[in-house]
């Protein structure tokens, strides 16, 4: 079978036998709000073919492959092509400028049995609505959007929009657009849809089976219809034969010819080599048409529901080790409000080791605590601090007020830290990496341990962090040794556990020992 009679028999094309052609009234009333009709559209118009294959797509689809129309919505947005909206049976919608796309995105999120088809122009779908629409290619949500493409602003008077050829004329650039259009399949294409296709409305019976095809794939597909704009744009330009009032009545009929000359079938061309030409004058010599990219690929809620189920995995293992978590029976002494600012550079776990002892104190002490965190632009070895407060109380401001403790494990950290402490306040520090300056406050309790040089003797210099975390432990006592052993347990990596641990008592031994 040649490759050509290949597509039609996949688009869906039926000999004349098998029509639903037949005399009386017009097979596409029952799609039609004829309540609504005449339509406002111009002779010579596109829109009125467009609509015809959109509609005979629709009823090929209810009869051969069983689709419920009732579960169609049609979104669109401002323009004359917005109008289809309210001239069609279906449930549809018509928005606002260049919003037809969220608004079919939230129809589809909401309800995934409908299949949802936005038709709006090329000045709402590829000007206003342009971040919309290759947001929506991106995520490859299983909407069709079917962009009518009539090279202007065609309701509002004929202005330039983003599909004018170069060098085109309108009423807004009347020597010769200066701006390059949009080629929007290579736009579709390049933002992620998986679906592509473009027709000018001469093309009628192509247009409907690749509407078909286009509906009926899985993800974001995108047709291009170009259509005469027979009153705004067809005047200001040679396709049309210009302003010569003679042709008044003929430039749509001009134009359709023009789109005939010009036009060449060119299915699986490479929509960057879609681009429409034009001559030295601004007329368009050269269109391709066809479908040019069919490229099935995960669709947008498919990704959703496979991460969604991931998820579900990950916390149900998650889960179980929650439900596993030791209980312990909490504190029932009295805790005075204890503020602790920790400090060092990055890649020391600064940030970690204050959340550890906040998680301590809330999740196993079973008393208040507030976390916060400060650190500079390096990613490590940039000045790093957190800040812990915990209280038996409730706590209404999350920030230090009156530091009366301190873990410092830089240099750096240590003078910008230690003039906020309280008088008689509790400082330790890893006097591997801090040296006491001369002129160091005589009225703070300090304590030292070489906590780097412990944490490489068990392995990981990364362990430091908890021999610290274990020497504040003792000396402070804020939160119990064994909230703050479990709170390490549940926060570092499983292979790192031993070592962590085995810093913390270290840590926490020393604590005892400077305190006797």
């Amino acid at each position: 079978m040649a490759e050509s009679d290949m597509r039609l028999e996949h688009s869906g094309h039926e000999p004349d036998s098998q029509s639903d052609w037949v005399t009386g009234l017009h097979p596409m009333d029952v799609l039609l709000r004829g309540e609504r009709l005449p339509h406002i559209w111009c002779q010579g118009c596109g829109l009125g073919t467009a609509l015809t294959t959109f509609i005979g797509a629709l009823q090929w689809l209810e009869k051969n492959q069983n689709w419920d129309l009732d579960k169609v919505s049609v979104v669109s947005g401002i323009g004359c092509t917005g109008r289809i909206a309210g001239y069609i049976r279906l449930d549809s919608f018509h928005t606002t400028h260049g919003r037809a796309i969220p608004f079919a995105t939230g129809l589809k999120l909401v309800n995934s049995e409908l299949k949802v088809v936005v038709i709006s122009g090329d000045g709402d779908i590829a000007g206003i609505g342009g971040n919309h629409f290759i947001h929506a290619a991106r995520r490859n949500l299983d909407i069709t959007v079917i962009c009518v493409n009539n090279f202007n602003y065609g309701m509002t008077g004929g202005q330039s929009g983003p599909t004018t050829p170069h060098g085109a004329r309108t009423v807004t650039a009347q020597y010769g657009n200066f701006e390059h259009p949009f080629n929007l399949p290579y736009l579709a294409a390049a933002g992620g849809a998986s679906f592509v296709a473009r027709w000018t409305v001469l093309h009628a019976r192509r247009l409907e089976w690749t509407l078909r095809e286009a509906m009926m794939h899985s993800g974001f597909s995108f047709v291009e219809i170009i259509a005469p704009c027979s009153t705004s744009y067809a005047r200001w330009n040679l396709e049309g034969r210009g302003l010569d009032p003679q042709k008044l009545g003929r430039r749509g009929l001009e134009v359709m010819k023009h789109y005939q000359q010009v036009g060449k079938i060119g299915h699986d061309t490479h929509p960057k080599d879609a681009a429409i030409k034009v001559n030295e004058k601004g007329e368009i010599n050269a269109i391709v048409e066809g479908v040019f990219l069919n490229e099935p690929k995960p669709e947008f809620r498919a990704a959703i529901k496979h991460k969604t189920q991931i998820a579900k995995e990950r916390w149900s293992a998650a889960k179980k080790v929650l439900d596993a978590r030791l209980k312990l029976p909490g504190r029932n002494d009295v805790v005075e409000r204890t503020e602790v600012q920790l400090g060092g550079f990055g890649g020391q776990g600064i940030m970690s080791a204050g959340r550890i002892i906040g998680q301590a104190a809330t999740l196993y002490d079973k008393i208040e605590a507030c976390f916060t965190q400060s650190y500079g632009p390096e990613a490590r070895g940039g000045a790093a601090g957190s800040q812990v407060v915990v209280a038996g109380e409730p706590i209404h401001h999350p920030h230090l007020i009156a530091p009366t403790s301190a873990i410092i494990m830089s240099q750096e950290a240590y003078v910008k830290y230690v003039p906020n402490l309280t008088s008689n306040g509790t400082l330790l520090i890893d006097d591997g990496l801090v040296t006491l300056p001369e002129d160091h406050r005589q009225d703070l309790k300090t304590y030292g341990i070489p906590a780097t040089q412990i944490a490489e003797e068990l392995g990981n210099a990364r362990a430091a962090n908890s021999a610290m975390l274990g020497f504040w432990a003792a000396i402070v006592g804020a939160v119990s040794q064994a909230a703050m052993r479990q709170s390490l347990a549940d926060s570092v990596p499983p292979k790192t556990l031993e070592v962590n641990l085995k810093a913390f008592d270290v840590g926490f031994d020393k604590g005892v020992e400077v305190l006797k």
